[in-house]
Order: C-alpha cells, then structure tokens, then sequence
C-alpha cells in the first residue's frame, strides 16, 4: 500500500445507523446526480438534515445543453454556456441564454486547433501557388528573352533593307542590285556588298509606308528602268514614290478620307472612274491615278471630316488640308499638264479650293481643267473612262459659271451621245452613308446609281448651258421662242427621269447624290426664267404667270433640300449646293414673302448653311450676302440669327471675292435684260400656247402632269411654317 494513501476518517454511530437503510440512487443521475432521493428518512436530526438539503440542492442543478465551445461573453465572465439549441447554424445566428438575457451580441470564435489547422491548410496553399507562379515567371522570361532576340534580328533586317532602299535611286549599282535580289541573295549580304562599294545616298521623297514589300519597291522600280530605256518617257513616276502622298503614311487616315470623298462628293461631281482609280492606287500604276489627283482628294475629303475626329492624331484638320493642297499644286508639273489624271486633279482642286472660301484662285484651277481637258492624253485610260471625266468636267465648269453668274470660259459641249461608251445598266456600284471609321461594319449598303445620275446630269446641264450662253448674247436675241423652247426641255428632262431617279418621296428613302440632282433642276428653272421678270417688260397675267412658275420651282427645291437635312443633315452641303441654297430662297422672300413666310426661310437657310460650315468655310460670306437681301426685301431675321450665323456682318470685300469672285451671288440683271428682245412680252402668249402646251408633247408639264408621290408628301406649309 501506497504511504501516500489518504486514510478515511470512521463514520459516528448515527452515521452507521445511517448506512443501514439502502440509498436510492438517480441511474441517469452519475456524478451531477439527483441526490434529493437520498434525503428520504425522518428522525430526530430532519430540521439539521434541511439545511444541509437546501445547500445541496443550490449546488448541483439539472444542467441542459452545454456548448462545446463558450461565446466571448462568456468566456469573459468565465461562466458555463447553456444554450437553447445548437443545431450547427452560422456563428451568431443564436444567442446563449445568458447573453440574450443581457441583451448582448453572441459571439463564437473558433478553437485554437481548428484555426491553426486551417492556416497550415492556408500557407500549404499559398505555398503551392507560388511555386507555380515561379516556373510561369521562368517561362515568361524566356518568351520574352526569344521575342527579344527575334526584334533584334528584324531590327538587323530593318536596317539591311533599308540599306537597299536608301541606295536605289542613287544611280549607282539599282541593277546590281536588282540583279542580286532577283537571283535570291539575302538582303544582308547585298547590305554588306553595298556597305563595301560606296557610300549610302538618302535621295527618295516619301518614306515607304509599312504595307509596301521590298520586291513591291523593286518591282516600281524596274519599270522605271525600263522607261528610262526608251519606253514611256516622260510620263509620271507616281509608283515610284510608293505612297502617293508625302503628307501622311497612315493608310486609316487616307482610307477614312476615300470612303468620306466617294460617298459624299463624288456621287455629285462625278470627275473619273471610281473604280479604275482604287484599282490603279491598291496596285501602284499611275494609269487611273497620280499624286496629284490623291492630294486633291485627301485635300477635298478633310473638308469633311469631323473638326474633332482623332483619325489624324495630333495634326489639325485644317493643316492636313493645307498640307494635301500644298502637295497636289506641287505634283501638277508643266510636263504632265496634258495627262489625264493631271486635268482630274486640276478640277478637284478647284472643289477643295472653294470649299476653304478661296474662289478666286479656285476659278483658275477649273478654266486650267477645262483647257487641257481638250488636248488630254489618254495615257492608256479607257474610252469609258476619258467620257465619264469629260462630262464631269464640263458639267462642274457649267455649273460653277452658272452659279456664280460668270460668262462661260469653256468650248460648246461636245454633241455626241452622254455616256456612249457607259454601260448604265451593268455599271454596278454601291453606296452607305459614310461618315466615320466602323461604319462601314454596320451600315446598310445600297446600289448607288451613280452613273445613272451623272449621265442624267449631263443631259440637265446640257440644257443649263444653252440658257446660260442665250442670256450672255450668244444665240442673238432673248426670244419668247428660244425662252419657251428651253423651258420645255427643262420639262421634258424631268419627265423622262427614270423611276428610280424620279422617286423622291420618303418612302423611297433617296440617295443624296439623286436629291441633289432635282435641286440643280429647280435652280435652273428658276435662273432660266427670273431675268424675265426682273426686266420690267412683262406685265398682267403674264407676269403673274411668270412670278407662279419662279415661286413654285423655288418652293420645289427648297422643300427637296429640307427633305435632305432630315435625312442626311445638312453637315456634307457641297459648296455649289450652298449657292442653290440662297438662290432658292431669295426668289421666295421677293416674290412670295408670305407662303411660306419670309422669315421662316430666311431661318431656314441660314440654319442650313450654319451646319455646313465647319469644314466649308465659303458659307459665311454666303450667309452675310443673304442676310443682306433678306433685310432689304424686308423680311424679318429670326431671333436666333447670331447663332446661325456666328460673325455675321465682319466680313470684307475680299471674303466676299473669296466666295463669289464677285461682290454679290445675285444674277446680274443689267447684264441679261439687254440681250432680252423688245416684243417678248408680246409673243409670250401665243408662243406658250405652241410651244409649251402643244398638243404634240406627250404630257404638259404644268396642266397635266400629275403630282408625283413626292409632291404629295412634302409640302412647304408642313415644313417651313413652324
């Protein structure tokens, strides 16, 4: 036995006495048992034995639940948890009964061996992961070390070739080195022979832009050869300058500027063959294009971009404009005045010209056109494409002079048949109404019938230049029968418009090119007939029938360009079409002030000239002209007039010389009405009746015609009397 053993005290008697009855012990009791059963005996000690019951009883409690884990609460005052439930929810989803007694927040946080088992879970993980990222690392690294490796292999090559580059033109060893490339000799060693052999020469004009081949440049090249051989000299060496233009090598900015210029200008003033142009550009040949005619267009398309477009980085629009003209003026050399696509570049850069309010000087562009339009050499272009250039020169020269009410500098039109050598029908070409880079991804494409309209444009023009020369003297008198003969032709024209060209309506949602094509028609009509009125000779019904027909045209081509602004906007307004703006309005605010109101038009087309003139600035002057006329027929400005028209009245006699080459855009009567015969007046009458109203024309153009679907739709009162 063990002498640490603790020896038991002996029990009293009464203790023994005790012992002798069987004490009935809870079974489900265990060390916290129930002893209440054991205090069952009564005897002479009971009231002693109920204290000693009380003391036992507040000792040892049935206890409930107990937590496995105390809340912080508790832990804090060190007491036992006795929760209601513990079905294994959220920590802090229950409360103990302790803590919702006081109302406290409960709190569980985990055992000190469950966190620390999940944060050596954690670090093993983490551990992991950066292994992995480390060999990732490694092998990046290596990536970057080939790529590196590979730049600096085409930096070598870069330099190697531009080597070649530098030293062809330099008239030294081109044919060595041609030689040497075509038998397949690498660029480094040709680089390393040439090093050897002579100093390099920086001589080209236009760094080649980064889509062109060395063999590409090669292959320029040699032809150049050849023509200095004997076979082509003289003609132009586009193809080897490789870019076309020294101003930009950014082909997004030159492609922006294509898709601005053939959706906008060239439906309009049709000067070449789109397609034989792109062909000629994409394959380098200077058959269809040249320097000159892509500056001019470059030049003429900034005229329409976006003064906040980014497509040409940091450089300003307008430098880019001044940068394409500078070049084209610089490509037009005394040597190539008679190639084609010199006298194409001559009449685009009089459009570019006028728009950048510079009239004067374009005018001398468009006579330089029309002049060596004459004398043109072919240079291997189609008969098809020579006939669309030279119907679209003079049809630009006629309507430049008519416009601006200059005499005609230009030879007769030539009598053949309009696009002879055209197939109208099989031409096929489509249009999307272009204004920014992408939109050619989403929007619709529709047949363009371009051709169609500038063949039908040259018939109308043809007939504007008959009217023009018969005011300027040169078909003798101003007769009733000349005036009348002219006008049915007008009328005629109109009527044998083809459908789709005739359709103006909304539904049949018109292409600008083809609105503006009706335009042109009610101007002329309304210049063919207005010096009659103004020449005091007529008088009565008469008069009254001729102020009808100039205000009905007037009313015409002013709803059809109202028509286009909601469509199209007026922010793509050609230069011309500004001067048939006002020439459209001013007959309505003289003749015809209240239908529509005056004032409604004079808002009008202020407001539409306004929209044109961030990249046209011809249109201020043209604004302040027109204010003019409306205050001294007057009509009354409409409030807004300082916003439509931003420095109305700061404008100079050279602005306006800029803009007109003349100090007014009106017909200059006292120049017409002396050539307008006496007895006109006289002669009217009956000439109409035989003439106009014949019974051998086929319908009369004011009697029975009938109203077209857009003459329907659109009426003035619904869009100017607002």
């Amino acid at each position: 036995m063990s002498s640490n053993r603790r020896i038991l005290p002996l029990q009293s008697s009464s203790s023994q006495s005790s012992s002798s009855n069987p004490v009935e012990t809870n079974p489900g009791a265990g060390q916290n048992g129930d002893v209440n059963g054991m205090l069952t005996s009564s005897g002479p000690g009971e009231s002693g034995d109920s204290g000693i019951r009380e003391e036992i009883s507040r000792k040892r409690r049935t206890p409930g639940l107990v937590a496995a884990i105390a809340c912080t609460e508790c832990r804090r005052a060190r007491q036992k948890v006795w929760q209601q439930t513990c079905d294994g929810g959220p920590p802090g989803s229950k409360s103990c009964t302790r803590c919702r007694a006081r109302k406290l927040d409960c709190y569980y946080e985990p055992h000190t061996k469950i966190h620390k088992e999940s944060l050596l879970k954690e670090i093993d993980r983490l551990r992991r992961d950066n292994t992995r990222l480390r060999t990732e690392n490694e092998q990046a690294e290596g990536a970057a070390n080939d790529l590196e490796q590979k730049n600096k292999g085409l930096l070598e090559i870069y330099d190697w070739q531009r080597t070649i580059l530098d030293t062809i033109g330099s008239n030294g060893h081109d044919r060595e080195i041609i030689k040497r490339l075509r038998a397949g000799e690498t660029t480094r060693s040709i680089a390393e022979w040439l090093g050897e052999q002579r100093p390099i020469k920086h001589n080209l004009h236009v760094v080649p832009d980064g889509s062109y081949g060395l063999l590409d440049i090669v292959d320029a090249f040699e032809e150049q050869l050849r023509r200095d051989d004997g076979q082509g000299l003289g003609k132009e060496s586009d193809t080897l300058q490789f870019g076309w233009t020294a101003v930009s090598s950014s082909q997004t900015l030159l492609g922006h500027l294509f898709d601005l210029y053939f959706t906008w200008v060239h439906p309009v003033h049709m000067l070449f063959s789109e397609k034989d142009f792109r062909d000629s550009y994409a394959n380098h040949n200077p058959t269809y294009c040249s320097s000159a005619l892509v500056n001019a267009i470059c030049a003429m398309a900034c005229h329409l971009m976006d003064p906040n477009d980014d497509t040409a980085g940091d450089v300003d629009v307008d430098k880019l404009t001044t940068g394409f003209m500078n070049q084209a003026r610089q490509e037009v050399k005394p040597l190539n005045y008679m190639h084609l696509t010199s006298v194409q570049a001559l009449a685009v850069m009089y459009l570019a010209d006028l728009s950048s309010g510079k009239a004067r000087s374009a005018t001398g562009y468009l006579r330089a056109s029309v002049e060596f339009l004459k004398a043109a050499e072919l240079d291997g272009q189609s008969a098809r494409a020579r006939e669309i250039s030279l119907w679209g020169i003079q049809t630009l020269n006629t309507s430049s002079t008519g416009i601006t009410y200059q005499k005609l500098y230009a030879p007769e039109l030539p009598h053949m048949a309009k696009f002879r050598h055209v197939d109208l029908h099989n031409y096929h070409s489509v249009w999307q109404e272009y204004r920014s880079i992408g939109d050619q991804r989403y929007l619709p494409v529709r047949p363009s019938h371009a051709v169609l309209t500038a063949c039908h444009q040259a018939g109308l023009f043809r007939i504007i230049h008959e009217s023009l020369n018969l005011y300027c003297g040169l078909r003798g008198l101003v007769t009733a029968d000349a005036v009348l003969v002219l006008y049915r032709r007008y009328m005629d024209w109109e009527e044998d418009l083809p459908f789709i060209l005739k359709a103006i309506d909304d539904e049949a949602q018109p292409l600008p090119h083809i609105l503006v094509l009706h335009v042109q028609f009610h101007v002329a009509v309304v210049q063919h007939l207005t010096p009659l009125l103004q020449s005091n000779l007529f008088d009565g019904p008469n008069l009254d029938e001729l102020r009808r027909l100039v205000v009905k045209h007037a009313q015409g081509g002013i709803v059809i360009l109202e028509h286009m602004h909601q469509l199209y906007t007026g922010r793509f307004l050609m230069p011309l079409l500004s001067f048939c703006t006002i020439h459209l309005g001013d007959p309505l605010i003289r003749y015809s002030p209240d239908d529509p109101p005056a004032s409604n038009v004079v808002e009008f087309c202020l407001g539409l000239l306004q929209q044109a003139s961030p990249g046209f600035p011809i249109n201020g002057p043209l604004q302040e002209l027109f204010r003019r006329t409306a205050v001294e027929c007057g009509a009354s400005l409409p409030p807004n007039v300082e916003q439509l028209t931003g420095q109305l009245g700061n404008y100079g006699m050279d602005d306006i010389l800029d803009a007109c080459t003349r100090l007014d855009y009106k017909q200059p009567v006292d120049q017409s009405v002396r050539h307008v015969d006496e007895n006109i007046a006289d002669d009217w009458p009956s000439k109409w009746e035989q003439i106009v109203d014949s019974p051998d024309r086929p319908q009369s153009p004011e009697s029975t015609r009938k109203a077209s679907p857009s003459e329907k739709h659109l009426r003035i009162e619904s869009l100017l009397n607002r």
